[in-house]
């Protein structure tokens, strides 16, 4: 079976659900399956489940669409690119560090205003910045502009859909040498 397969309701199997993205700036759009998650921006939530998209209060999203500025857009469009499908998000676009790099091409090509942050927190720094695709199942990404003004994008997977978060549970960690 492969993710192309469609149930009866004409929405991917195996927890993909199509979701349209438009760049509420542009009004321009494009569709991903994604795995079932939570899409975070600034002020915005939805969940992305079993064919389905809801906002944060639970409502069910008319078309499964959602609405997004240019920046969240575009790195909803790199976070897909991780794994070189990008008509697809799941958890094998969880690539680490280098999604910074994607995030920041997709941004300039997008003709954002938005960059990502640069890291302040870590030494030595983190070399793309302030964006990170990690193996337990969240993407994410701030940016800032040359006003000042910040923003954020967070993409966290199911606990079912982390498939590379932890080691079996066969054994206690300190048996592994033994």
């Amino acid at each position: 079976m492969t993710i192309n397969e469609v149930n009866g309701a004409g929405q991917p199997k195996n927890g993909y659900t199509k979701v349209k993205v438009k760049d509420k700036d542009t009004g321009k759009s494009f569709v991903i399956d994604f795995k079932n998650a939570t899409v975070k921006g600034n002020e915005a939530q939805w969940t992305i489940k079993d064919g389905k998209v809801l906002d944060k209060n639970g409502n069910e999203v008319k078309d499964n669409e959602l609405e997004v500025t240019r920046y969240q857009a575009a790195l909803i469009k790199a976070a897909a690119e991780g794994d070189g499908n990008g008509k697809v998000l799941d958890s094998n676009d969880l690539i680490g560090a280098s999604y910074g790099k994607t995030a920041e091409e997709a941004l300039q090509n997008a003709k954002s205003e938005y960059h990502v942050r640069k890291d302040t927190m870590n030494d030595p720094s983190a070399l793309y910045g302030e964006a990170d695709a990690y193996e337990h199942g969240v993407i994410y990404a701030d940016v800032e502009n040359a006003k000042g003004e910040r923003g954020h994008l967070e993409i966290e997977f199911e606990d079912a859909d982390k498939q590379h978060a932890s080691a079996p549970k066969e054994k206690a960690w300190y048996e592994f040498w033994k």
